[in-house]
């Protein structure tokens, strides 16, 4: 499998947010990952190291993100993973992270796979649910 990543030092950049924050401590968030499939799913990803925690504000977009998504009639998911690469020079395939929560659209709430599962498997499962809720369909 073929990395996309067409500049990695570039990637490796960090981004600053200071000075754009809103009420004295709303700042923006990151999204390591976001998949738009044919005008009619969205998967969303965050990708945490295994010891660190997906901070309250960014759970929170995340969520709403998938709500405001699943409200115009689209299917949604937010999949949080985690991996265990304490390198920092060493990349991260995301595909192959475990999946340690999703935020489906329409139950509206955070919960565990029901069995565990790579981002990779994640994706095709929704894949094949939405496809099937559609009935055959693309």
């Amino acid at each position: 499998m073929k990395s996309r990543i067409l500049n990695p030092k570039r990637m490796k950049q960090l981004i600053d947010f200071k000075g754009i924050e809103l009420d004295g401590g709303i700042y923006p968030t990151d999204i390591d990952g976001i998949i738009e499939y044919r005008d009619s799913e969205y998967i969303i990803l965050e990708v945490k190291h295994s010891k660190a925690k997906v901070p309250w504000g960014q759970r929170l977009c995340l969520q709403r993100m998938v709500d405001d998504f699943t409200k115009t009639g689209k299917k949604a998911v937010a999949i949080v993973c985690e991996h265990e690469v304490d390198n920092p020079d060493k990349p991260i395939v995301a595909a192959f992270c475990n999946v340690r929560e999703l935020y489906y659209g329409g139950e509206m709430k955070w919960r565990p796979p029901d069995e565990p599962m790579t981002v990779r498997q994640a994706v095709l499962s929704f894949r094949r649910y939405s496809k099937k809720q559609k009935g055959g369909k693309k």
